[in-house]
């Protein structure tokens, strides 16, 4: 306890102190978001609000834009191919969600194989509000492509969604065969804390960006008291 105050008042004269205290608040704060996150998905599926949900690829529930689909042989899985380099398939939440609208959907896996060409880009858009119209850049993700071949997952926030789509690629002409989509599939607690790319990302600057807010704020204080003092 001795050695913890100790720490703590040198912080204000240690840079290096400093700087390590707020990269241990970062990764505490991490960690308890995670628990916290994994705690609160617990529940609302005990509740019925998060379930796992697989979806065909072949499945109606997708609204098409600029995608021609030819259902596979299997009648579950279908080929499409974008038609210009903006194609969509926006998600029929009313269907797929067991709530209906709001929905909460808190991963999507994909199981496609791109058959011509990559992509390019490969992200999800969501509406977090009621009232919108339009889906906007601010709420998407980016697939997080997993080990096994043509498996892609995208984390959203935890927050209830009123509108989901899929941007598939940005190249026209592509050609993808789509198995299923997973919605909600469970994440176990070491998946939940593997570190992602904006994590690591988030880890070197935001530590340090604050370290030298801290202190500027401290320099700016002891500044103070000592002009206090010279006119007293």
């Amino acid at each position: 306890m001795k050695r913890l105050k100790t720490f703590f008042r040198s912080v204000r004269h240690s840079s290096a102190h400093l700087i390590a205290l707020c990269y241990a608040v970062f990764l505490l704060a991490s960690i308890l978001a995670v628990l916290y996150g994994g705690a609160e998905d617990t529940v609302r599926r005990m509740r019925g609000e998060v379930m796992e949900t697989e979806v065909p690829g072949s499945s109606r529930a997708f609204g098409l834009t600029d995608l021609d689909r030819q259902i596979g042989e299997d009648g579950q899985s279908a080929v499409y191919t974008s038609l210009n380099i903006d194609p969509r398939m926006e998600f029929a939440l009313d269907v797929l969600s067991p709530t209906g609208i709001p929905a909460y959907v808190r991963r999507v896996t994909l199981h496609i194989d791109y058959l011509n060409m990559e992509p390019g880009e490969l992200c999800i858009f969501y509406k977090p509000k009621p009232n919108m119209e339009e889906y906007d850049a601010i709420y998407r993700v980016w697939a997080h492509k997993e080990t096994q071949a043509g498996v892609y997952t995208f984390t959203l926030p935890m927050r209830p969604v009123y509108g989901l789509r899929l941007d598939p690629s940005i190249y026209s002409g592509t050609q993808f065969r789509l198995i299923s989509v997973t919605l909600n599939e469970p994440r176990g607690l070491l998946d939940r804390l593997t570190p992602t790319r904006p994590w690591l990302l988030a880890f070197a600057v935001v530590p340090l960006l604050t370290a030298s807010v801290i202190r500027y704020i401290l320099f700016v204080i002891q500044f103070m008291i000592e002009r206090r003092k010279k006119h007293a």
